[in-house]
């Protein structure tokens, strides 16, 4: 839980919850960090709003145990997987089908209680059902895959050949880069030295990587590409340098998708920008059509979560498996309750 307005988590016992009419009881059966909990750890601005006390965790799977009365097309025992919004159904967005966009949306482990522990209350209409043969670890990386599906499928075009930059290894930045793979693009991932065991699952999944600590990004790419620059430059980072550096490696009339979420403004040199007359745009969140979209990847092994998921933890472990993720050791952390 978080339960103050500082740095931290804590692990506490609260009743179990009850559901409503339309809502189910989940027994939770694997909860994974996102990067926006180690903001929340860190209670940067970016989440400085957020209710307190609540259950962290927004990405999850588990057991069906109870059914509220409106509830139809479930059973209890069938395993399920949830979105992570709530949108409110009736604004401009979310009858286009861009709830990741709702006017009123709220968040599980933000806004309502989350995945990190042992039963959570889900509106039936957020949830999916899990295929026989997926298991709940991989369900519960449906959720971030599902953004990374909106991100590169919706949102940022790109040909075979395309030469794309991902900047960052994080969980995300690698869902991504399989994505730019698998449509047929060159794809390099950055990160730091930090990052060494990420770099080692980036190339076990096939994908060209750079440490620009020991590397000059600009030169590679430069190089690469025959001093035109890249296609696409694909910022999975919340750090402000990266946004500046997108800019420099990129093609006149590239363009820029920006995914990082950060914690304090951003300075770009935007004459720049204007000459070269290049694209930047922001990517937040899933649409509920990429949730089956998600499912359907990685049940057809055409992206691969094992590999990104490293640890496996219980709740009372949490402390360990935030320093593992903050301290950027592993790959994807799970809570397994």
């Amino acid at each position: 839980m978080k339960t103050q307005p500082k740095p931290g988590v804590e692990v506490k016992d609260i009743p179990k919850p009850r559901s409503a009419p339309d809502e189910v009881l989940i027994k939770v059966k694997s909860a994974a960090i996102c990067g926006s909990d180690l903001g929340i750890y860190h209670y940067t601005s970016a989440y400085s709003k957020m209710k307190l006390p609540v259950v962290l965790g927004h990405e999850f799977s588990g057991e069906i145990m109870e059914l509220g009365k409106e509830v139809t097309g479930y059973e209890k025992g069938d395993r399920v997987l949830s979105e992570s919004v709530k949108a409110c159904g009736v604004c401009e967005f979310c009858k286009k089908g861009m709830s990741n966009l709702c006017d009123a949306s709220t968040l599980f482990g933000i806004h309502t209680d989350g995945g990190f522990a042992e039963y959570i209350t889900v509106p039936y209409k957020l949830l999916h059902k899990i295929p026989d043969g997926m298991t709940y670890d991989q369900a519960a990386l449906v959720e971030p895959l599902s953004n990374a599906v909106h991100f590169v499928r919706d949102l940022t075009p790109f040909k075979i050949d395309d030469y794309v930059v991902v900047q960052g290894c994080g969980p995300i930045g690698l869902f991504s880069a399989q994505l730019f793979k698998l449509g047929g693009a060159r794809v390099l991932v950055t990160g730091l030295s930090v990052d060494k065991l990420r770099f080692e699952i980036a190339e076990k999944l096939g994908l060209e990587t750079l440490n620009i600590e020991t590397e000059s990004l600009e030169e590679r790419v430069m190089k690469d590409t025959g001093g035109k620059g890249a296609d696409t430059a694909f910022v999975a980072v919340g750090a402000p340098p990266a946004i500046k550096q997108a800019t420099q490696i990129i093609k006149k009339r590239g363009l820029v998708t920006v995914i990082g979420i950060f914690g304090k403004e951003v300075q770009l040199d935007m004459t720049w920008v204007v000459r070269r007359e290049i694209k930047i745009h922001g990517a937040y969140d899933a649409k509920p059509v990429n949730f089956p979209q998600s499912i359907d990847l990685i049940n057809r092994g055409l992206v691969d979560v094992d590999s990104v998921l490293t640890h496996k933890l219980s709740l009372d472990q949490a402390e360990e498996g935030f320093k593992v993720a903050l301290d950027k050791t592993g790959g994807k952390v799970v809570f397994n309750p």
